[in-house]
């Protein structure tokens, strides 16, 4: 019993690796009939694990041989890569279907699915649209980097309590930290831990960085880059130098293709489109020869978001309250990086545990506030930017 989602080679520059599918269409047939093959292994290991939403997306499948949601593309990729683990995709599956319900439905799980991790909040750029250059940031206590200690508690924790997805990264340059690779190691060894994903400026991908986040199965990686042409790219990521970050994307790009031609890992280019004028068509067929996928989003006010104009019409539930929260490098977690100062931190899990934190009475009044339709009741909430309407 085998599952083979792939699809022809688009234009992404792709030669020898297998997971070159990156496209706008999910192969959501072959996967259904693959789940639905081993229906009898996943009904005995539903049996003995018993989860809601593992019974409805067992229920779908056996009682309309579908899915009971859509696929997406980054999930498509992660199924391809688990080499026919029936178990290990089923259980993938439901903890996607999960993530989703809390956002979209405001389901509260008892823990958050998604915990973002951060190994420093220093960087060594200085970009002009972050808050990076808000100098009351950039000094103590907000600067520091994470002790690998901390961090191993806290991917324990997530690993216990079933947290499928971890992000490194989130105010500073994850690369920066010197025991990254330790970092890395750990995640990988972890049973319940499907996704780790890595944000970088790409500044500082060496040759054992690009090594270990293929040896240690990293989901995705996801390089910050605004635009294709070296005086632009310089002016928007201050402090950087475009020949140099082209050089080691290409290195991350070539080290994939070299020495692990079936790795799962995701190379994608995310940039902003700080002028709202790129020439979109040309800054993706350049960096889509040396990844998988490019994206460019218009800017959003939130890089200093204190200072933001107080939107009074401002309502819908932030879907971060129940899907994520960031841990910072001190062990203070936050629901969300717009509140880069900590406004509304509510715990620290160098002394409570992950679950004591989601369940303070700080956040569940956030929460409760968010959903009755009093968001802009709350700063940085009433002037962050982003909707989920």
């Amino acid at each position: 019993m085998k599952i083979d989602i792939s699809s022809p080679r688009n234009e992404m520059g792709r030669s020898k690796v297998s997971q070159s599918t990156i496209n706008d269409v999910v192969n959501l047939e072959n996967i259904e009939n693959f789940l639905i093959q081993g229906i009898q292994k996943i009904i005995e290991y539903q049996k003995m694990n018993s989860d809601i939403y593992g019974k409805q997306i067992l229920d779908g499948l056996i009682n309309k041989k579908k899915l009971i949601y859509k696929l997406n593309k980054q999930e498509e990729l992660y199924i391809s890569s688990q080499k026919n683990d029936l178990i290990k995709i089923f259980r993938y599956i439901v903890f996607r279907y999960k993530f989703y319900l809390c956002g979209k439905e405001k389901i509260n799980l008892g823990y958050p699915p998604h915990l973002l991790i951060e190994p420093v909040s220093t960087c060594n750029l200085k970009c002009p649209f972050c808050f990076q250059t808000d100098k009351s940031f950039t000094k103590k206590p907000f600067m520091g980097i994470m002790k690998l200690e901390l961090f191993k508690k806290v991917v324990d924790e997530a690993d216990l309590l079933g947290i499928g997805a971890v992000t490194i990264a989130s105010r500073g340059e994850p690369t920066l930290h010197k025991e990254l690779d330790e970092m890395l190691i750990y995640l990988n060894n972890k049973k319940n831990i499907f996704e780790v994903k890595l944000n970088s400026n790409g500044s500082f991908l060496t040759e054992n960085i690009c090594h270990s986040i293929f040896k240690n199965n990293v989901t995705q990686v996801v390089i910050s880059s605004d635009h294709y042409i070296k005086k632009d790219y310089e002016r928007l990521r201050l402090g950087a130098n475009f020949e140099h970050i082209v050089d080691n994307v290409d290195r991350l790009f070539k080290i994939r293709e070299e020495y692990y031609p079936n790795s799962g890992t995701e190379i994608r280019i995310s940039g902003v489109d700080n002028d709202k004028n790129l020439d979109r068509k040309k800054f993706k067929n350049f960096w889509i020869k040396r990844s998988d996928h490019v994206t460019a989003s218009f800017p959003i006010d939130r890089w200093n978001t204190y200072k933001n104009k107080k939107d009074i019409d401002i309502s819908d539930p932030c879907e971060n309250l129940w899907d994520r929260m960031y841990v910072w490098y001190d062990g203070k977690v936050n629901p969300c990086d717009a509140d880069y100062k900590s406004y509304l931190s509510f715990g620290n899990v160098t002394k409570d545990s992950i679950l004591d934190v989601w369940k303070s009475n700080k956040i569940m009044n956030l929460r409760k506030q968010h959903l009755e339709n009093l968001r802009n009741k709350t700063i940085p909430c009433d002037r962050c930017g982003v909707t989920f309407k």
